[in-house]
């Protein structure tokens, strides 16, 4: 990394590795699963492609990105283990970023990302991580399949915490089919768990389904946010 703060802080040394434009969207990104560098710069429209090959070499050599070798001669790339453990990290900042623009007066191109029905299908499988921190079920590990418009997804509920991947080629004990703007409106509490429910397919182990969609339409993340301020009540 080119940068830095000079300082003697250890985020300031966090920072001089993640702080740079577009990287940690990268990263976010391949939370859901290796990519390849097309599709990648697809994600994240405005990214050069000598910029993203930048970034790409960076998280490289820092050891949070992997590229995976195959048969493929584009190949892949992929998180670490290092880079995996920035999960939690950057879930937390992302339930800071909704809290925080509820509470702004002025509407906002946030604001309107939230309330938005057209997101694509990796936002919205990525925002079911975030709800279901409230809901934590540490004694119901289960697998599950998850469509999106067609975009197949597994959710891994594991130990109380859940991780969500791109595919779903392996088993699974239930699958929810649905769509963005279904679960976008689920989320927001526009629509009752029976509303959302009729506008889904179903099916599978009933303990697993129901987990699932207590993190799709999350009561108790409303809960939470009418603790925290008036304003958020409104979420």
């Amino acid at each position: 990394m080119a940068r830095t703060y000079n300082q003697d802080c250890i985020l300031a040394h966090a920072l001089d590795l993640l702080g740079e434009r577009w990287t940690l969207l990268i990263i976010r990104d391949l939370f859901l699963g290796p990519q390849r560098f097309g599709d990648l710069q697809a994600g994240l429209p405005g990214i050069g492609a000598n910029l993203l090959s930048k970034r790409l070499k960076e998280l490289e050599e820092a050891g949070l990105v992997e590229a995976v070798t195959s048969g493929d001669a584009r190949g892949r790339y992929r998180l670490s283990e290092t880079g995996e453990a920035l999960r939690p990290a950057v879930r937390t900042m992302m339930k800071w970023s909704i809290m925080y623009f509820f509470e702004r007066p002025d509407s906002s191109p946030a604001v309107e990302c939230i309330y938005t029905d057209n997101l694509q299908p990796d936002s919205v499988a990525l925002a079911i991580e975030i709800f279901a921190d409230y809901c934590p079920d540490p004694d119901n590990n289960y697998v599950a399949h998850l469509l999106i418009d067609d975009f197949p997804y597994t959710v891994y509920n594991m130990n109380g915490r859940m991780t969500v991947r791109r595919g779903a080629d392996g088993p699974a004990v239930a699958t929810i089919i649905s769509d963005v703007a279904t679960l976008m409106q689920s989320f927001r509490m526009e629509l009752t768990l029976e509303e959302a429910k009729k506008r889904m397919k179903v099916s599978g182990d009933q303990k697993a389904l129901s987990h699932l969609l207590r993190c799709i339409v999350h009561k108790e993340a409303h809960e939470h946010a009418r603790t925290v301020t008036p304003m958020a009540a409104a979420f």
